[in-house]
Formats: C-alpha cells, sequence, structure tokens
C-alpha cells in the first residue's frame, strides 16, 4: 500500500476530530457523553450496574481519563458516587436529574449535527461510509485479537 493513501487516510480522521469527535454537545465532548450513556441505567438498587472499573473496557480509555471525567460530572452535580450495598469496596455511579438532562440535551444536539451531516452526504454515500467504517472497525478488532493472542502462545512464554 503506497504512503499516499495511508496519509489521506490520517489527514481525514485528523479533519474529522474537531468538528466531530472534540467538539461539544450541551458542553459535554463525546468521551463523556459515552460514560455518561454506559451509567444511564446504574442505580442503588439495581444488580446490573456498571461500576468505574467497567467502564475501562466498555469505553476504551484508562482509569485515570475515567476518574477525571467522573470528577468534573461530580463537580457540574452531573453524578454522584454512592458505596455499594451488597459490596462496600466497589462504588455506583449514577446520574443526577441534572446530568440526565445535560445528556438528553448533547444527545439532541449530537443528533442534530449528525442529522444534517448525513443529509449533505446523501444515503448512498452515508450507507457506503457505514459500510466501510463497519469493515475498518472489523479489521481492527480481528487484528487486535490476534495480537492479544500471540502474547499467549508457548513461544512467548
Amino acid at each position: 500500500m503506497n504512503s499516499t493513501i495511508k496519509d489521506q487516510l490520517l489527514d481525514a480522521v485528523q479533519r474529522l476530530r474537531k468538528p466531530i469527535l472534540l467538539s461539544y454537545y450541551a458542553g459535554l465532548d463525546l468521551t463523556t457523553l459515552s460514560l455518561m450513556k454506559a451509567i444511564e441505567d446504574n442505580s442503588p438498587n439495581s444488580d446490573h450496574n456498571i461500576y468505574m472499573f467497567d467502564l475501562q473496557n466498555e469505553l476504551r480509555i484508562s482509569r485515570g481519563a475515567i476518574s477525571q471525567i467522573a470528577s468534573n460530572l461530580e463537580k457540574k452535580g452531573y453524578l454522584v458516587r454512592e458505596t455499594d450495598k451488597n459490596n462496600r469496596r466497589k462504588q455506583i455511579v449514577t446520574l443526577t436529574p441534572e446530568g440526565r438532562e445535560a445528556m438528553r440535551q448533547s444527545d439532541a444536539e449530537f443528533d442534530e449535527m449528525l442529522t444534517a451531516f448525513l443529509t449533505q452526504l446523501g444515503e448512498h454515500d452515508a450507507h457506503e461510509m457505514v459500510r466501510l467504517f463497519n469493515r475498518f472497525a472489523d479489521i481492527a478488532q480481528e487484528m487486535n485479537q490476534k495480537e492479544a493472542g500471540s502474547y499467549n502462545t508457548p513461544e512467548s512464554k
């Protein structure tokens, strides 16, 4: 594969970062919004909560980044931390009503932006883009699984 196409791909990804991935929707970036969506159904009375350590794998970001995002949301009054009644070593993070409203507004703003983007792109190109993004994600996932498997081979011990 020639380096020109690789450079073009990297350039296109960088150009997308600012207007979409790094933008703020109702004051929330997409990573923060993803964390809020992940804990949306958490409640002190649930047996199916997502805990802070679960978020690291789900969101694919470091524990430190998750902690920083949660602290910022807590300062804004968007989430609270409570000790799990069934396991006092775990903390349950739940959204406050203000956090739910901010998430709702953020979702609405992001949806509006995405709808405008897809409308301009056109139905055919939008379907093609989704197909290619899914293929890209499948290949990346397959490569990650192969790489993770190479660490468990007898030769690597």
